[in-house]
């Protein structure tokens, strides 16, 4: 499949966090990696917020996500990503605390965001992005 540079995805912090720790999904981010002449990562400071976070949450205190690993991956996340100001208010789902991902793929005109979230699955899609898991986002496009 023949895809341009203009694909633009946003990943979902808890995608993230199971990078973090390994396992499929870090398999996964790299194969994603590795294809950025054909994706373009999208992010928002909220998104950064987001991640800062994840070392004062207990499961990733338990596999010693410290706020020193967190901020390698940041910097590296942000060398390979497209920054992008949010200025939009979406508010659909049932959960506000995903709103901000909503914001950011309407803003940058993502057209996949990558998440593990049921509740934003179930949505399927918002306006030009489909929200899918990172499986199906690395079958479609292998």
């Amino acid at each position: 499949m023949a895809i341009s540079k203009s694909v633009r995805v946003v990943i979902d912090p808890n995608i993230i966090g199971s990078v973090l720790i390994g396992g499929i999904t870090r398999q996964r981010y790299i194969w994603l990696i590795d294809n950025l002449d054909r994706f373009e990562i999208c992010y928002s400071e909220k998104l950064i917020e987001e991640l800062r976070h994840f070392p004062e949450v207990a499961y990733f205190q338990k596999k010693n996500i410290t706020p020193q690993i967190i901020e390698h991956f940041i910097s590296a996340f942000q060398a390979s990503a497209l920054k992008v100001v949010v200025s939009s208010k979406v508010k659909i789902g049932r959960d506000v605390n995903d709103f901000f991902l909503l914001s950011l793929c309407r803003d940058s005109r993502a057209k996949f965001l990558i998440t593990g979230d049921p509740d934003l699955l179930e949505i399927k899609q918002y306006s030009l992005t489909t929200i899918i898991s990172m499986k199906a986002f690395v079958e479609l496009f292998q």
